[in-house]
């Protein structure tokens, strides 16, 4: 027969052994009954919502900063020139009622998923009264996986993305600083081929002019007398100003290549147009246009590439503040020689 107080040492060791177990039980609950997936950006965004966004990450947490004007976007971080409004709008869309699948909780472990202090991609969005409305942490990428692991910053909670967000900031691959090119609206020179009379364009080689010669349409049959032709500006031939016929399609490339020109970067507006060979332009190409307006492009220095700096050759119309980047082809293009544009 047991002693007395050996049973009760038995019953005591019952109770903690249950303890232990319901403790147990209750963990795997609380674990298992845990949500996989979550909101952890709450809320819909838009660039008419938002007054300002920030990007950054480590000791830089406004590397980029995007501000809202009365006329649109722009990238105060960069000048102040105007920002993609598509891009902004992209980002938010992403970035609204963001979701993830829970992958820990644990703040020690932040760093392993790249978000910690360091390491982390931030964003932060401001109404336009400059109240915090959104915030997100960026991690890595886990692996064979398309999205990144986030969260809020006043969270130790982990979750990983079903798309990339660091995509939307024009980071590709690993986190690292976002850049503000991304961001700039880069379209510098936009003109309806079709409104182009002519092109002047004057380099080293000298001065030429481009000009359209327009099919015209002949008055209809029963047409009053006298009616005259009408011009038909959707099909034309080329010619020198001195009468030379050029290759319609060679000359067509150099219109296309005026008429749409994108830039790889901006300079500071505000600086002196002779720090990019602007106040003496060695190229200018003027388009001459069908209401009798111009725009003139003029051509400056050169830029070699430094970093994360792309080459290119800066520009800038006439009359305009804004300074581009734009890439050697480009110019290559629009300055054909005159012997490379004749019929072969």
């Amino acid at each position: 027969m047991l002693k007395p107080r050996t049973l009760i040492l038995l019953a005591a060791a019952v109770v903690v052994l249950g303890g232990i177990s319901f403790l147990q039980r209750a963990r795997h609950d609380d674990t298992t009954n845990r949500s996989a997936t979550a909101v952890v950006v709450d809320g819909e965004f838009s660039a008419e919502d938002l007054g300002r966004i920030t990007l950054g990450r480590g000791d830089t947490p406004e590397a980029v900063v995007l501000e809202s004007a009365d006329d649109g976007w722009t990238v105060t971080s960069v000048y102040g020139v105007q920002a993609n409004l598509q891009r902004v709008e992209d980002l938010l869309r992403n970035l609204s009622n963001l979701r993830g699948e829970f992958r820990s909780d644990k703040a020690d472990v932040l760093a392993d998923y790249g978000l910690d202090a360091a390491g982390a991609v931030v964003v932060r969005g401001y109404d336009k009264a400059g109240t915090r409305v959104l915030a997100l942490d960026v991690g890595r990428s886990p692996e064979r996986f398309p999205g990144n692991f986030i969260r809020n910053p006043d969270d130790t909670r982990v979750y990983v993305s079903r798309a990339s967000v660091l995509n939307t900031l024009g980071v590709y691959g690993e986190p690292e600083l976002p850049g503000a090119r991304h961001f700039l609206e880069l379209q510098a020179v936009t003109v309806d081929r079709l409104a182009v009379n002519a092109i002047a364009l004057r380099d080293s080689s000298g001065d030429r002019t481009l000009a359209k010669v327009l099919s015209l349409t002949p008055p209809a049959e029963d047409a009053p007398e006298g009616t005259e032709p009408t011009v038909d500006r959707t099909t034309w031939e080329w010619k020198l100003d001195d009468g030379t016929a050029l290759a319609k399609t060679k000359a067509d490339a150099v219109l296309g290549a005026a008429v749409s020109i994108r830039a790889v970067d901006v300079g500071d507006p505000t600086a002196a147009v002779a720090d990019f060979g602007l106040d003496t332009p060695a190229r200018s190409a003027t388009l001459e246009l069908e209401d009798g307006t111009v725009m003139g492009l003029e051509f400056g220095h050169s830029r070699e590439a430094l970093d994360d700096a792309p080459a290119g050759i800066w520009m800038k119309v006439r009359g305009r503040s804004g300074i581009w980047l734009v890439t050697d082809y480009t110019v290559n293009n629009i300055f054909k020689p005159t012997g490379d544009l004749l019929p072969e």
